[in-house]
């Protein structure tokens, strides 16, 4: 099996891998400047994470999975997840709502315009600090 070398060009010529660089960047900048909050994350107060927790049923974290795999539609996420349209388009409102997805409309060749569900991040992480009294 080959493998193939990436250079620096290959960084600054593909502008999906040159966003992630930046991304990177922006987090390094913020971590040495000890910023109180870093880019590209969320923050919840104690209320709110039990609100987000809530919120995370077992259905939409299956469709949050599906949704980080690839960019896909309402209807073919519910396909993938074997589950109504109306079903999941009403948990990827919710998703969206929480900061886990967004919708784009885009052109859907011949048939006008669709709705296409795309994960804001490659990985979302979960860590939570409890005080014992």
């Amino acid at each position: 099996m080959a493998t193939k070398k990436i250079s620096m060009a290959d960084f600054h010529s593909d502008p999906e891998l040159a966003a992630h660089v930046a991304r990177g960047l922006e987090v390094a900048r913020a971590l040495d400047a000890k910023a109180p909050t870093l880019p590209h994350s969320m923050t919840f107060t104690s209320l709110e994470f039990v609100e987000f927790v809530s919120e995370m049923t077992p259905k939409r974290v299956e469709l949050l999975r599906a949704a980080v795999k690839k960019a896909q539609s309402i209807s073919e996420l519910a396909v993938t997840v074997r589950r109504e349209q109306s079903a999941v388009s009403k948990d990827v409102t919710r998703l969206a709502k929480l900061g886990l997805l967004k919708v784009e409309e885009v052109a859907n060749a011949g048939h006008g315009r669709k709705k296409l569900v795309v994960p804001v991040a490659e990985s979302i992480s979960f860590s939570a600090n409890f005080a014992l009294p």
